[in-house]
């Protein structure tokens, strides 16, 4: 989770907003409806367990100071974090009939689809958009055209990993690896370097 992306707005105190963006068009979205704040970064790790799931700071790294500071005041009155799934998320899930309650996202898998591990091995990609799934699937049926034309997804969802990992009913754990769109990768980069 710590190569995840995840956009919060700070106010002008440095508190960090209650919803959290996967994506950070929506992030700026909100920010631009929202007088006097800003869109910031961190990664899914510093977030999910401590604020979203409520159980605690897994090994990590120190978290920012508005994370640690909205970890602090959690049990306030109305202190509920919210991860909130990019749109387009929305919309592939409910195309594939995914009921993702609250703070939740898809994942797609595709059949055959498989990336060179650094280090050996393979990687199975969970990619949060359908779009990033076919993208790759496409480039992959370039060299090898014995492929069905369009992949066959398996959807999933971040909770769904998440709790079959903590239960160990994972097969293949150390083999998957959530990608983030690439577009939300180069922003958060870009925020966190200021190139």
């Amino acid at each position: 989770l710590g190569s995840i992306p995840v956009f919060y707005l700070l106010d002008d105190k440095g508190d960090m907003s209650l919803n959290i963006y996967m994506s950070y068009a929506d992030a700026k979205e909100a920010s631009a409806s929202t007088p006097g704040s800003v869109v910031t970064v961190s990664s899914l790790d510093q977030v999910e367990y401590p604020l979203i799931l409520r159980r605690g700071r897994m090994r990590m790294a120190p978290p920012p100071i508005e994370v640690a500071k909205a970890e602090a005041t959690l049990n306030e009155e109305g202190r509920i974090y919210h991860l909130i799934p990019s749109k387009q998320a929305l919309k592939d899930a409910q195309e594939f009939g995914i009921d993702l309650g609250e703070n939740n996202f898809p994942l797609f898998l595709a059949d055959r689809l498989a990336f060179a591990a650094p280090g050996g091995g393979i990687q199975l990609p969970m990619f949060m958009e359908k779009n990033d799934v076919v993208t790759s699937y496409e480039r992959l049926r370039e060299t090898n055209k014995n492929l069905p034309e369009t992949p066959i997804f398996r959807p999933t969802t971040l909770n769904d990993e998440l709790f079959s990992m903590e239960k160990g009913t994972r097969y293949g754990l150390s083999q998957l690896t959530i990608y983030p769109t690439a577009d939300d990768v180069n922003q958060a980069v870009q925020m966190i370097t200021g190139k």
